[in-house]
């Protein structure tokens, strides 16, 4: 497999949680704007902008954070 596929995979999601699991983390890792994300993720604005609220209400409320991705040292 070439080095793009793998690279695809992951710039262009093609299941939702993963699709949701990057857009969140371009929010907040790489600091993107929400619409250039959406547009990037072929999702609405309003979509982003539900789920970095979602996912801002349940870190703060000590919750799982609404992902089907599980953290590396969970899966140990």
């Amino acid at each position: 497999m070439a080095r793009q596929d793998y690279r695809d995979y992951f710039e262009q999601p093609a299941e939702g949680a993963h699709r949701r699991y990057e857009a969140l983390r371009c929010v907040f890792v790489e600091e993107q704007p929400m619409k250039e994300v959406a547009e990037r993720f072929g999702v609405s604005y309003g979509t982003v902008r539900n789920w970095v609220s979602e996912f801002r209400r349940t870190r703060d409320a000590g919750e799982a954070p609404p992902l089907l991705l599980r953290r590396c040292e969970d899966a140990r």
